[in-house]
């Protein structure tokens, strides 16, 4: 049987290279898109060249795809949140679904995934449980991740999903390693008001849920959290509890680390409770579905 084709624009990061692995253990044969074009890496996926900045790419990347996954687009945690920045935020991101859109093969038959985030909803300091369902927010984040969204939906794939992508917890890399860093060096102490919600997901639960939309040919927009989101209060207390580290009485106050950060505090401060009904809706089970389980799985 002839192996499907995933291609990832943004590949090379680290939810890329963890989805890459994945698909490629599911025998699939996983491509990227890079300003780099090469045979392959070290994970054996060739790279093909794009250059979304100005809306170019190797058509030839989409002629044998069944699915595409964009996770392209510039971290939100590089650089101040100054006018200019956004705009490059902004820019990125779509710029690249426009780029995915324009080469878009005449065939009705890829699958095409595009990120977004749980920033769709808002920022709260205090909690909101939302679903699929829930209307957008009106700050930064919000407004960004609606343009994002809108871009996907008007690309002229026939299947679109929408991921909605909470913090994604990994051991070794991403968020997890820089949020437990003050605990495990005993300085742990709890950012604003700790009352903020965290929606997160496990990286394998995170990968498990591509492959599912894939598999099961599922569309529509979906949060990619776990089902059990938490107060920050919450989460650092059972980081400091699974690594045998106190947490400092004392909560780091939100003017304080506005004043460090700017705007850009939000990602700290404030926070959504995003539930996946959608993915629990189609069935999906999730192998991490409490915070607790999944930094056990990282403190082990």
């Amino acid at each position: 049987m002839k192996k499907k084709t995933l291609l990832i624009a943004g590949g090379s990061g680290f939810l890329g290279r963890a989805i890459t692995s994945f698909f490629q253990q599911q025998n699939w044969n996983v491509e990227w898109l890079s300003r780099r074009a090469s045979r392959q890496t070290e994970l054996a996926t060739k790279i093909w060249f794009w250059n979304p900045s100005e809306l170019q790419m190797d058509s030839a990347a989409l002629a044998s795809a069944d699915a595409v996954l964009n996770l392209a687009g510039l971290s939100l945690a590089d650089g101040p949140w100054n006018q200019a920045r956004k705009l490059e935020f902004e820019k990125s991101r779509l710029q690249a679904v426009f780029t995915l859109s324009k080469f878009r093969p005449d065939r009705s038959d890829i699958h095409f995934i595009s990120a977004s985030a749980t920033g769709y909803y808002g920022s709260y300091a205090h909690q909101v449980h939302t679903t699929e369902l829930d209307m957008p927010g009106t700050d930064f984040l919000a407004q960004l991740c609606e343009k994002w969204e809108a871009a996907a939906l008007s690309s002229d794939y026939s299947q679109i999903s929408i991921a909605r992508i909470g913090v994604v917890l990994g051991k070794n890399e991403g968020a997890y390693p820089l949020m437990i860093k003050p605990v495990r060096w005993g300085a742990g102490a709890i950012p604003g008001s700790g009352n903020q919600g965290l929606s997160w997901i496990h990286i394998d639960d995170l990968v498990r849920g591509f492959f599912w939309l894939l598999e099961n040919k599922l569309t529509g927009t979906f949060n990619f959290t776990a089902p059990a989101p938490v107060s920050m209060n919450h989460f650092m207390r059972e980081v400091a509890r699974q690594y045998h580290r106190p947490i400092w009485p004392i909560h780091i106050p939100e003017t304080l680390i506005s004043l460090a950060l700017g705007e850009k505090s939000v990602l700290a401060c404030k926070g959504v409770f995003a539930e996946p009904k959608a993915l629990l809706d189609s069935g999906f089970s999730y192998a991490f579905p409490s915070i607790e389980k999944a930094i056990c799985s990282f403190s082990s």
